[in-house]
């Protein structure tokens, strides 16, 4: 078998937030194009009109909530409407895989009285796959282990007298604030970490196993797709931000894909799309 050749099928690429706005646009009463239209257009302008739509998230979406809306404007309320419904529409027609309208809201005013409320809003949820956060924690407890080395370390250290040319003394509290910043990150990741669970979903995203063959050489690989933060390459875990990932995100078995890379492009056939937990 000749794996050079073309496809020749192939299968339609998943649609950007342009092609999505297109269509939402004509299910718009006309009164509803002159209050909603302009807002939805500024998202996708902001967001990107090439975004494949698949590859939105909530923290995506949290983010520009955050950054572009706020309760003082006397337009906050519309903007929030609009943008719900069309999150709501994508949700409908299977563009994305969640409602994502339920991450819009309008920021309030920063105050003594609203700080604690406006920290929690910005904690916005990490996707990550059951594995992962296991893994999260089971660094953790390690941490908890060394840490405890480390200031007996230091105690034992500065019992020798002169701290100042006491070279255990000072390697050991580097590596204790090491451990320390290393475990505050941890524990905010497992704050906000939810366990991603698609296992109706015939769509590929974060925690799916995704079976591909490069057209190129016939060769074929699987793939799990995870957040950045468990990316490993030895185990096959690719970010879903990375070059491949993010053309993966959103496929389905026999979906044919392009990515580029600096040295060309890199053609593939998906085999198998997995969201088994």
């Amino acid at each position: 078998m000749d794996m050079t050749a073309e496809p020749t099928s192939v299968a339609t690429a998943p649609s950007t937030l342009g092609q999505a706005l297109s269509d939402y646009v004509q299910t718009l009463k006309p009164e509803q194009r002159r209050t909603q239209e302009t807002y939805v257009r500024r998202y996708v302008e902001y967001a990107g009109e090439g975004l494949i739509c698949a590859t939105l998230t909530g923290s995506k979406v949290e983010s520009y909530a955050e950054a572009q809306i706020r309760s003082s404007d006397p337009a906050a309320p519309e903007r929030v409407a609009a943008l719900k419904a069309w999150f709501q529409f994508l949700k409908k027609r299977e563009y994305t895989t969640a409602n994502f309208g339920i991450n819009i809201r309008a920021r309030r005013p920063m105050g003594r009285a609203s700080t604690a409320a406006v920290a929690r809003i910005e904690e916005t949820p990490i996707e990550m796959t059951a594995g992962g956060i296991e893994t999260l924690k089971a660094e953790l407890a390690v941490l908890d282990s060394q840490k405890l080395d480390l200031i007996r370390a230091i105690e034992i250290a500065r019992s020798d007298g002169d701290l100042r040319e006491n070279a255990p003394y000072h390697a050991a509290r580097e590596a204790l604030a090491f451990a320390n910043q290393r475990h505050k990150q941890i524990e905010t990741s497992l704050r906000r970490a939810v366990v991603v669970d698609r296992t109706e979903d015939d769509r590929s995203n974060v925690g799916s196993q995704v079976t591909v063959t490069n057209l190129e050489d016939g060769k074929q690989t699987t793939y799990k797709l995870v957040s950045a933060r468990e990316a490993n390459a030895t185990d096959k875990k690719i970010s879903v931000e990375s070059p491949v990932g993010k053309m993966l995100v959103g496929r389905r078995a026999g979906d044919a894909v392009v990515v580029t890379i600096p040295r060309g492009e890199i053609r593939y056939s998906v085999d198998a799309v997995s969201n088994a937990l």
